[in-house]
């Protein structure tokens, strides 16, 4: 079973604020700040779950239902958590074999390593015998830029690109023609890739 992100914690602050957004749509008007807010909120989901990259700081859990899910069959002792940049690991609980709960992983067995893109996990102890569950490993932990200005500018503008696409396009088809993300916005999500671009 391939492993799963989900947000447990929402960010406060999004990359990109009510001003800058009505700036670049153009909108002096105040009767769509409801609607312009709420693409805010859906422009940078879409463009952080492409990348791989967390616009402002949030709480995550990573599930898998066993090591190689995570680490692969190399082996090797770090693994890679795809959401960047890494905060911090609160903590890493599996379920023993039989177990009706969890088993909250020892500190000592395991190191963040929030210097590298993407952050990593390396397990410094010995890896633990799991149930057979899909959700036989959760790690929760927090990524993501503290300050909207850290955030790289091609990211925070291609999130004012999908919000003016989705204000532009408000019905999946237009009676004249269907309307997709243009292929410069696609290039610019694409470059902000976690690792670079990815053809």
């Amino acid at each position: 079973m391939r492993s799963h992100y989900s947000l447990t914690l929402a960010p406060d602050t999004e990359p990109v604020n009510i001003d800058q957004a009505s700036e670049h749509l153009r909108v002096d008007s105040s009767d769509d700040i409801a609607l312009i807010e709420s693409l805010i909120s859906v422009a940078r989901e879409y463009v952080d779950s492409v990348t791989g990259r967390v616009s402002s700081v949030s709480g995550w859990r990573l599930t898998a239902s066993a090591w190689t899910d995570l680490i692969g069959t190399s082996q090797t002792d770090v693994f890679s958590l795809h959401r960047t940049p890494l905060v911090s690991v609160e903590s890493i609980s599996y379920y023993a074999p039989d177990a009706a709960t969890l088993t909250v992983m020892d500190e000592a067995d395991y190191r963040a390593i929030t210097t590298s893109e993407p952050g990593a996990i390396q397990i410094t102890g010995d890896l633990p015998d799991l149930d057979a569950r899909p959700d036989a490993i959760q790690i929760e932990f927090t990524a993501g830029y503290s300050d909207p200005s850290l955030a790289p500018a091609v990211l925070r503008h291609a999130v004012k690109m999908v919000v003016a696409h989705l204000y532009e396009n408000r019905l999946p088809v237009a009676f004249a023609s269907c309307s997709e993300i243009p292929f410069s916005l696609s290039n610019l999500i694409q470059n902000q890739k976690v690792g670079g671009w990815i053809g």
